[in-house]
């Protein structure tokens, strides 16, 4: 059957196709990758134990990801705004401001939280990505929600490292380390911004530094939501939070967590003093110890592909195809001429493929299904929504579903012809894991079992299973994934209300207690439904034997909740994970002139200097750092700073620094010193003091900030 414009209307957008030749409906289907199966099948393994142990697959909180992610972020947005009230700016008066906090109940409780719910956060969205690839839900449509998905685990992370920096303990000090290294690798302007830490360190003028970072942290936040945006654009129905129970249940766990797991404080930052060791959060500083190392390179570098190639991936993977005719998955079109206006597909597509279009008086139907094929995802929910065969994926209309059907009842009858015939309407997803045995057909208790894969359940129309049993089936059955774990968001749900007769297109009602079963199984489960002969039921129980939402116990919900609670204890621990930045606890020298030319101006004195000038930083006899300069650049108000460290053995060193345009050397600095295990020993140029002078200038030490609690 062609798909043709009605004649006696303007085309509408998407119809003008002309398509003469119909492929098998079994070109509907798009078989998962083997990648994405093992995934799975990883997946699987952890949520077999956990199913079996709440006793419902109803409360499995890795079903409900997505929403549980967006419930923390609201509560992260609004913890952190409470904190925003009390929180100051400057290196003292950021840290005196959260340890004022950690001395209040409320305040205490709330920066717990705060922090809880992010690490949190990022959990429940890597675990929301991890689903989403391999249930392959990142091509074609669906490719903006995957990217700005992406991208909101990026943001969110910064977010979070953003957080920690803002304290200024020895945690921040971490961080500004290893934000200086990546600095001076990238950019010239690593001397700038630690000539500035230095110097506004112990006075009020740090303040400047600690708003940048809160003013970072909150965009990124904003930024976050932004992108939330972009993640649901396309989704009809979405939902932007999780059942009341996961609200209450998750919100009780984070309060208790914090009460008995305060996020405490650190030691304040020391420019002067090595941090020792401290707890860091892998869930945002998994970094941290390996700042400064060759492994460093490593893991940045992978992570760096491992984010282009998973941001790419929509375009670098193509879609699996059962068969060359169609090489892409088919797209939602219309016949046009079948179409009554009910705007049943329009109401029932997940994703606005479909969208209702009022036609002009005197036609036969006030609207028209128009289809968007740009936005459908080849899930066929819209198929099983439509009485009228109106709808179809490709050019396979929807009549030559039942030649699939009639033709899988006769190969039964041809195996076994004295059996029973069951007739499974499954989803791909289940194709690809547990009924992956019994694609082929097979024999059970004496009755034959053939297996109908659908894209989805949701693309199985009620009317094809009720001529199923008029045909001779004795059984039909619909095999779809557990609550709010369907490929396709809803496929599942609806397919189960038009089973029990709750929403349109319903089984109708002589059917309303056929032999029509339904089990709403994991995709390792599928044996049940073959092997496992179903417990025979009155009439009167069969249609509400098909729902999938079933009552729970108390018991099921406070395992679920005892559960999340254990895990978020477990990721309390990872939280305080201690490392050592510096076991051997080696000492460091480091000169900083903030501001060259007050010394150049002593070397050059009332005789131009031409020639380049070089700086020697030189450590017990060798020259370990070396700088060559312009001496035009020395003579610009605003010259760029000198700053030169280098990590030694605690003890004595004969240190100097000195200027040389290849005429005469100028030193800056000559002396033995005692450094200690950990110590910074740490110089700058101060034309204003009078000891510690070596020849015609002056460097003074910077002496350690004392910390005020």
């Amino acid at each position: 059957m062609a798909l043709k414009q009605s004649q006696d209307r303007d085309p509408l957008p998407g119809a003008d196709r002309k398509l003469p030749v119909a492929d098998a409906p079994d070109t509907w289907r798009t078989p998962h990758h083997r990648w994405a199966i093992l995934l799975e099948k990883i997946a699987l393994a952890f949520e077999r134990p956990v199913n079996k142990l709440i006793g419902t697959s109803q409360l499995n909180p890795l079903y409900h990801t997505g929403t549980i992610a967006t419930y923390l972020l609201v509560i992260v947005g609004l913890t952190g705004l409470y904190l925003f009230f009390f929180f100051q700016y400057g290196f003292d008066a950021s840290y005196n401001a959260v340890a004022r906090m950690e001395g209040q109940l409320i305040a205490r409780l709330i920066r717990a939280i705060h922090r809880y719910a992010s690490g949190a956060l990022v959990i429940t969205t890597l675990l929301h990505g991890y689903r989403t690839l391999f249930m392959e839900r990142f091509r074609g449509a669906r490719w903006l929600a995957w990217v700005s998905g992406f991208v909101m685990t990026v943001l969110v992370w910064g977010a979070g490292v953003t957080g920690y920096w803002m304290i200024w303990d020895q945690r921040s000090q971490l961080i500004t380390d290893g934000f200086l290294r990546l600095l001076g690798k990238t950019t010239p302007f690593a001397p700038n911004l630690i000539a500035y830490l230095t110097s506004v360190e112990g006075t009020p003028l740090s303040w400047p530094f600690l708003l940048i970072l809160l003013v970072i942290h909150v965009l990124l936040f904003l930024i976050v939501a932004g992108f939330f945006w972009l993640h649901i654009l396309r989704l009809r129905r979405p939902r932007w939070y999780p059942e009341v129970h996961w609200v209450v249940g998750l919100g009780v766990v984070l309060v208790l967590v914090s009460v008995f797991f305060p996020a405490g404080m650190l030691p304040q930052a020391n420019l002067s003093q090595l941090p020792d060791t401290l707890p860091i959060d892998p869930f945002f500083l998994f970094y941290l110890p390996f700042s400064g190392t060759p492994a460093s390179i490593v893991l940045w570098s992978g992570l760096s592909l491992v984010t282009v190639g998973l941001t790419l991936l929509p375009w670098l993977s193509k879609a699996k195809r059962p068969s060359p005719i169609t090489t892409p998955p088919p797209r939602v079109a219309i016949i046009d001429e079948k179409c009554t206006g009910c705007t049943l597909c329009a109401v029932d597509c997940p994703y606005k493929a479909i969208e209702m279009v009022e036609l002009p008086e005197g036609k036969p139907h006030k609207y028209i299904a128009v289809a968007k094929p740009e936005l459908c995802v080849s899930c066929g929910i819209c198929v099983g929504s439509c009485a009228f065969d109106a709808i179809t994926l490709g050019t396979t209309p929807p009549a030559l579903l039942w030649d699939m059907v009639e033709g899988k009842l006769a190969l039964a009858k041809a195996k076994t012809p004295d059996a029973d015939v069951k007739l499974i309407f499954t989803c791909e997803r289940h194709a690809s894991q547990g009924a992956q045995p019994y694609l082929n057909g097979t024999t059970q208790n004496g009755t034959a079992v053939e297996i109908i894969t659908m894209p989805c359940v949701g693309a199985a129309p009620p009317g094809l299973m009720t001529r199923a049993l008029d045909a001779g089936a004795a059984e039909v059955q619909v095999v779809g994934c557990p609550p709010a774990d369907c490929i396709n968001r809803e496929g599942n749900l609806w397919e189960e209300q038009r089973v029990v007769r709750e929403r349109v297109p319903r089984l109708k009602r002589p059917y309303a207690n056929a032999p029509v079963t339904a089990l709403w199984l994991s995709p390792d489960t599928f044996s049940q439904a073959v092997t496992v002969p179903a417990p025979p039921a009155p009439d009167e129980e069969r249609l509400e034997r098909r729902r999938m939402i079933l009552p729970i116990s108390g018991k099921n919900v406070s395992i679920s909740f005892l559960l999340l609670a254990v895990v978020m204890v477990v990721q309390v621990l990872f939280t305080n994970i201690p490392i050592n930045p510096y076991p051997d606890r080696p000492a460091m020298a480091q000169a900083i002139l903030a501001n060259p030319s007050l010394a150049f101006e002593r070397f050059e004195g009332d005789t131009a200097v031409s020639n380049p000038i070089l700086f020697t930083f030189t450590v017990d006899g060798d020259p370990l750092y070396t700088q060559t300069i312009d001496p035009t650049d020395l003579r610009s108000p605003e010259p760029e700073p000198i700053v030169a460290k280098q990590e030694l053995t605690p003890g004595s060193h004969h240190i100097t620094l000195s200027f040389d345009d290849g005429q005469r050397p100028f030193i800056l600095f000559d002396r033995t010193v005692d450094i200690a295990p950990g110590q910074v020993f740490r110089m700058d140029y101060d034309p204003n003091r009078t000891g510690d002078c070596y020849g015609t200038t002056c460097l003074k030490v910077i002496p350690s900030h004392e910390k005020s609690r």
